[in-house]
């Protein structure tokens, strides 16, 4: 059986909901579950497109299981972690919700419990890595909360410890999603799934594009929420990232980064689909008013 210890740390608050959904928050896996899907999805799309729904189900269940079928992956967490309450949005703090803390580890085991080719392994860690450098967790995990650091891992080929520099992010990131691409056009490969590449247009669902963007802005905040906060006085209510009425998830995840000893700074990644209001050029002018610059990684994004 394979198995895969990764320590990780909460880098912001950790909304997570537990048998009540306003109640004390749990350490489930079924959020981690979700989060992983998702960002195999944005991988696979990059190499499958995203005509072949059939092609991708398949894919999606060989790793992490089906209505149908169970997954041979299975994700165990272990860990005692305190609470507090935490503003949902960092600029206004007057809605807040029990959460756990930032600066604390727990662990996370992926394991291997039924047989399962090489590839269908190779994309779990890897969709791992790239949860954890890219996403978050939880509640408002789009907008920076959730967010974890590698400490610690038993495979650091597989899920390398965070950096805590500004170069160190560049070749981390690129490194994490080269491996992702590589990982799940290896799983392709191995169900005999055509592989089309990357689209041009937005896809009909959020994954890599060449209209997507990965953008690393140093904007030297002192702490990781006090970077969000930035981030958030910003953002505009405009279609284009989302809103509530109607319902649509942002095409825009943003993580706060370690840029220095006390800095940080911003991640922003843009999964670009269609759906009404969607406006990628607008995207990418907000984007880009944080400074920095674009990583145009070969299979993601170019």
């Amino acid at each position: 059986m394979r198995e895969l210890r990764v320590t990780l740390e909460t880098v912001t608050p950790l909304f997570l909901s537990g048998a009540e959904a306003r109640g004390q928050p749990e350490l489930r896996p079924p959020a981690f579950r979700g989060a992983l899907r998702y960002w195999l999805r944005a991988a696979l799309g990059g190499v499958i497109g995203d005509d072949n729904l059939d092609g991708l189900h398949r894919a999606e269940s060989a790793v992490f299981g089906s209505t149908n079928c169970g997954s041979p992956i299975a994700v165990r967490l272990t860990g005692d972690l305190e609470t507090k309450d935490a503003a949902i949005l960092p600029h206004k703090g007057k809605v807040k919700r029990s959460a756990f803390c930032e600066g604390q580890s727990f662990t996370l085991t992926l394991s291997q419990v039924r047989s399962a080719t090489p590839a269908v392994w190779t994309a779990a860690t890897a969709t791992l890595a790239l949860m954890v450098a890219l996403g978050g967790v939880g509640l408002r995990s789009r907008r920076g909360y959730g967010t974890l650091r590698v400490r610690a891992s038993t495979d650091t080929t597989a899920v390398a410890p965070t950096p805590a520099t500004l170069e160190g992010w560049k070749e981390h990131v690129e490194r994490v999603a080269d491996r992702a691409i590589q990982a799940v056009t290896a799983l392709a490969v191995s169900l005999d799934i055509p592989r089309v590449g990357l689209k041009s247009q937005p896809a009909a669902f959020p994954c890599a594009t060449t209209v997507g963007l990965i953008h690393l802005a140093d904007v030297k905040a002192a702490t990781a929420v006090a970077a969000l906060r930035t981030f958030m006085e910003k953002v505009p209510k405009d279609k284009a990232f989302g809103g509530i009425e109607p319902r649509q998830a942002s095409p825009l995840w943003v993580r706060p980064v370690q840029t220095g000893e006390h800095e940080y700074g911003l991640l922003l990644t843009v999964l670009a689909s269609r759906f009404p209001g969607s406006n990628y050029r607008r995207v990418a002018e907000f984007v880009g008013g944080f400074g920095g610059e674009n990583l145009n990684l070969k299979g993601w994004n170019v």
